[in-house]
C-alpha cells in the first residue's frame, strides 16, 4: 500500500469536520481561525533556546542537584515541545510552505530520532482510519489476547513513545509511495550522521557524560510525558462513529495547554487539522455546545485520565479472548 492509497479512506466526516456542516456563523468564525500568525511562529526558538540556557545553568552550578534536576525538566518539556512543533510542521500549520515545513520538521524532530517524512505518512494515515484496523496507531491490533493489550497499554506509559520510535520508520516505509521512501531513507540517514558527529566530539572532547544529562536523561522525562499526552487522546473513546466521538480533549491548564502548545486539544485538532496550535483553544469554545449535545469526550485533567486509567484499563476497540490467539476475520 502507497501513501496515495492510504490517503483514502472513510468519508471526510468520519475523521474531520466539514465546514460545510456547520451554521453560516460558526463556519464563518472557524473559516478565520485557519489563518497563520508569522510571529507566533518565534516559538520556534523558545524551545531550542530554553534546552542551551538550561545546559549553560547546569554547567555553571554543576554541584547544585536542584538545578541538574530543575535544568533536566526544563529540557524534557521543550523536547516535547519540539515534537509537537514537528507535529504541526508536518500539517503545514507553521509556514503554508511545503519546503519550510518539511526541512523545520525534520530539525525539530532530529533530538527524538524521528524522520518528520515517515511520521507525516504515519500521522496522516492515523487521521484518516483513527481507532480502525487501517489506523497504523491503534495498538491493540497487533495484540492477540487481552491480556497481552492490557500488559502493553500500561507499558505504554513508560516506553510507549520509544516502541513508537522503531515502529514508525517501519510503517512509514511499507506505506510510503516511492519519493517519500526516498526522503525517510535520507532523513534517518542524515540524522545517524548528525547524531555520529555529536557523539564523537562529545567523547574526543571528554564529555561523553554530557550525553547523559543533556539528552537522554531529559529524553527519558519527555518520553513519559508523551506517553501520557498520546495515550488520552483516544484510549477509551468509541471506535465507531464520526470524529466528534472517537478522540478526546483534555482542557487541563493554561500552563498544561502553553507547554503542550494546545495539542492537549486534540479533538478539535481532528476535527480541523488545518488549524493552527494557538487556535485550537477557540475552537473549543466555539463548538462547546456542540460538543454537550453529542456526548464528546472532554476531561479536566491528565491526573484524572491516568488515575482513572490504573482503576480499570480502557477497552480494546476490538474483540480480544483472555487467553489463546484471536481468530483473524477474514478480509
Amino acid at each position: 500500500m502507497t501513501v496515495h492509497d492510504s490517503s483514502r479512506g472513510p468519508e471526510a466526516s468520519q475523521w474531520r469536520h466539514r465546514l460545510e456542516d456547520l451554521s453560516p456563523e460558526l463556519r464563518t468564525q472557524i473559516r478565520s481561525l485557519y489563518g497563520i500568525r508569522p510571529l507566533a511562529n518565534s516559538i520556534l526558538l523558545l524551545h531550542p533556546a530554553a534546552w542551551i540556557s538550561s545546559i549553560a545553568i547546569m554547567q555553571r552550578w554543576p554541584e547544585e542537584w536542584p538545578i541538574r534536576i530543575a535544568g533536566i525538566v526544563v529540557i524534557a518539556i521543550s523536547v516535547q515541545a519540539m515534537g509537537t512543533l514537528m507535529h504541526e510542521a508536518l500539517h503545514g500549520n507553521l509556514f503554508r510552505n511545503t519546503f519550510l515545513d518539511r526541512w523545520v520538521g525534520f530539525a525539530l524532530g532530529v533530538p527524538t530520532f524521528f524522520s518528520a517524512s515517515a511520521y507525516k505518512v504515519t500521522h496522516l494515515n492515523h487521521h484518516r482510519h483513527t481507532r480502525s484496523e487501517k489506523d497504523m496507531d491503534e495498538f491493540s491490533y497487533a495484540c492477540r489476547t487481552r491480556r497481552q493489550y492490557i500488559a502493553l497499554f500500561y507499558a505504554s506509559f513508560l516506553v510507549g513513545s520509544i516502541l513508537y520510535m522503531f515502529a514508525v520508520p517501519v510503517k512509514a516505509y511499507a506505506m510510503a509511495s516511492r519519493i517519500n521512501r526516498r526522503r525517510i531513507v535520507a532523513e534517518y540517514s542524515l540524522m545517524l550522521l548528525v547524531y555520529s558527529i555529536a557523539v564523537t566530539f562529545l567523547f574526543v572532547i571528554g564529555h561523553a557524560e554530557w550525553l547523559l544529562w543533556y539528552w537522554l536523561g531529559p529524553i527519558s522525562l519527555a518520553v513519559i510525558l508523551s506517553n501520557i499526552r498520546a495515550l488520552s487522546e483516544h484510549m477509551g473513546t468509541l471506535d465507531e462513529g464520526d470524529a466528534m466521538l472517537k478522540t478526546r480533549t483534555v482542557t487541563s491548564n493554561r500552563l498544561v495547554s502553553f507547554l503542550m502548545l494546545n495539542l492537549n486539544y486534540h479533538l478539535e485538532h481532528h476535527l480541523f487539522p488545518a488549524v493552527p496550535w494557538y487556535n485550537l483553544p477557540k475552537i473549543h469554545q466555539l463548538l462547546k455546545p456542540m460538543y454537550e449535545s453529542r456526548g464528546a469526550v472532554v476531561r479536566k485533567s491528565y491526573a484524572a485520565f491516568v488515575l482513572e486509567c490504573f482503576r480499570r484499563a480502557p477497552e480494546p476497540v476490538n474483540s480480544l479472548p483472555r487467553h489463546g490467539s484471536a481468530v483473524k476475520p477474514a478480509a
